[in-house]
């Protein structure tokens, strides 16, 4: 099973069913980054704020089912699984889950490999997660720790929007992920709390 770590984020925008159970995150602290908008993005982003990555923060979520998913899956004293995780989220699995690019998948093969973290906008002193009530989906370049060395087909992100409770699952695209860093480009739906999960961790933790 890959080690659970904390997210290690620099990120620049672009242009453009085994219920295993998984041990938390023993990470506490991610360092906030910031991100640096391509002109083409910049103008979603009201003049003054910047997109970030930084440490979640449950208490800004206006859903309160995604704080308690949020909180679950931060809390190293905690041991939960997908299923449980889709529950809390009101995320019915006898229905047909699809990736936000409409591929059909079953969420408990996938493990979480991260803690989450915020994508959100900031002006340095406060986040948002829209504009105007309004939600802001950007293509973003980050770099995942968590995910060197592993394979495009075998991970996905999972994303939430704090006010909604709407989940995402966004795929990573083979020639869009860099093995050797970790850098992978996707298109994120909204801000919010989002994590990295992994099908072959959840595979090798079925099997223990």
């Amino acid at each position: 099973m890959r080690k659970l770590t904390a997210l290690l984020c620099t990120a620049a925008m672009t242009l453009g069913m085994a219920a295993s159970a998984f041990a938390n995150p023993s990470v506490s602290t991610v360092a906030p980054e910031s991100v640096s908008v391509s002109a083409a993005s910049a103008a979603q982003i009201p003049a003054g704020m910047t997109l970030v990555v930084q440490a979640a923060n449950p208490a800004n979520y206006a859903n309160a089912q995604v704080a308690q998913a949020v909180t679950m899956l931060n809390d190293a004293t905690q041991t939960v699984t997908m299923s449980q995780m889709m529950e809390i989220l009101q995320v019915a699995l006898t229905q047909e889950i699809t990736t936000a690019g409409g591929t059909v998948i079953d969420p408990t093969a996938y493990e979480p490999i991260t803690q989450f973290v915020d994508l959100a906008i900031s002006d340095g002193a406060e986040v948002a997660y829209d504009v105007d009530g309004n939600v802001l989906s950007v293509e973003a370049t980050i770099t995942l720790e968590a995910v060197i060395g592993a394979n495009a087909e075998d991970l996905m992100l999972m994303q939430m929007d704090p006010t909604t409770g709407e989940v995402y699952f966004i795929e990573i695209d083979a020639e869009n992920f860099n093995a050797q860093t970790g850098e992978i480009t996707v298109t994120f739906p909204c801000m919010g709390p989002f994590t990295v999960l992994e099908t072959g961790a959840a595979n090798a933790a079925a099997a223990e």
